[in-house]
């Protein structure tokens, strides 16, 4: 016999497994065929048909829907929530509320309003209240959908923000006072700076110095309309929340100065010109009827200052990336009801 050589053994041995595998697969789908139709077979196979692959998901969706379950988790129940709803709470006879705006641009209706309070002057408690909002509470705007708050006026104007707060908290603005940043510089150096009663240590970036780096101490601090802005506006070391503190202690600041040069008794003189700073629905018969209560904004002890702080708040990052607060209308409510005097009707 002939001794095959190595290739060849090689490749009788590589025909001989495929050959196996073949008759290997045959015999087992025989078996298998013949355990299935074999009735005394004691077990019983089932072949299941073919399912078609799920439709891919809608990514964005998904997250939005994830986003949503998550946020009501937090919070429960977007909206007011007290356990006497807004609608039927009353404000007192009177109350008048101004939204305070600050913008950076007018920019023909596309800002925002990063300053957000509302000042309530309330005859029948004889009372003045500033209440603050962070900017980024992210509310419903009624045609709009659900945004930061200081978005409101870019989807429709003042009729927008009413809304929203109508919505949100159960009560809306009835005038408002909006001034953009460069006309704020511009008020605040018509008085010859003002004096803001600094409270605690402050350092923040700052332009108008050579170390872009400018620092406060606790006290009395004379600020022109520079300072003043940065001091309003800067909040890289802080929050939201602190800003809207020092914001309200430069409306103070302006107020106590107006009040000390008796601007109020020269109102109607000088509101033709201050409107060239400033764009308000504010009638100056209004102004007029409540100067009163407009001089309580220079006094520390009877002013009543509220804010938005951030327990009443959720830091959360929606499905675009963006940082919000998501409100808590359980803690939002009872402070809004103690600031507006507001109760069951």
């Amino acid at each position: 016999m002939r001794r095959l050589g190595r290739n060849q053994t090689l490749l009788l041995m590589g025909l001989g497994v495929l050959i196996c595998t073949f008759l290997g697969l045959f015999l087992t789908g025989v078996v298998v065929r013949a355990m299935v139709l074999n009735d005394s077979f004691p077990f019983v196979l089932e072949l299941g048909e073919a399912k078609a692959a799920p439709p891919p998901a809608d990514v964005n969706a998904l997250a939005e829907a994830q986003e949503k379950g998550l946020i009501e988790q937090i919070i429960p129940i977007q909206g007011p929530a007290s356990n006497v709803t807004s609608s039927s709470l009353n404000l007192p006879a009177g109350q008048i509320n101004i939204a305070l705006l600050g913008v950076d641009d007018y920019g023909e209706g596309n800002f925002r309003t990063d300053v957000i309070m509302i000042l309530s002057l309330d005859p029948s408690h004889d009372t003045t209240t500033l209440i603050s909002f962070p900017r980024d509470l992210y509310v419903t705007i009624p045609g709009c959908g659900e945004d930061r708050i200081n978005n409101a006026w870019r989807c429709g104007g003042f009729q927008s923000l009413q809304a929203t707060f109508e919505t949100n908290f159960g009560f809306k603005p009835d005038y408002y006072a909006m001034v953009n940043f460069n006309a704020f510089e511009a008020v605040v150096n018509s008085i010859d700076g003002i004096d803001v009663n600094v409270t605690q240590h402050f350092e923040d970036g700052c332009y108008f110095n050579q170390k872009n780096w400018c620092v406060l101490e606790p006290g009395i601090t004379h600020m022109d309309g520079e300072w003043a802005l940065w001091y309003s506006r800067a909040r890289y070391s802080t929050s939201d929340f602190d800003r809207n503190r020092r914001a309200q202690d430069v409306i103070q600041a302006i107020a106590e100065k107006a009040l000390n040069l008796n601007m109020l008794a020269k109102a109607p003189e000088l509101y033709a010109v201050y409107r060239e700073y400033v764009d308000t629905n504010l009638p100056l018969s209004i102004l007029l009827s409540n100067l009163d209560r407009f001089s309580e904004l220079k006094n520390f002890d009877t002013l009543r200052r509220f804010a938005v702080s951030p327990e009443m708040a959720v830091d959360w990052i929606i499905a675009t990336g963006a940082e919000v607060l998501i409100p808590d209308y359980n803690l939002i409510d009872p402070m809004l009801n103690e600031a507006l005097y507001r109760s069951p009707q």
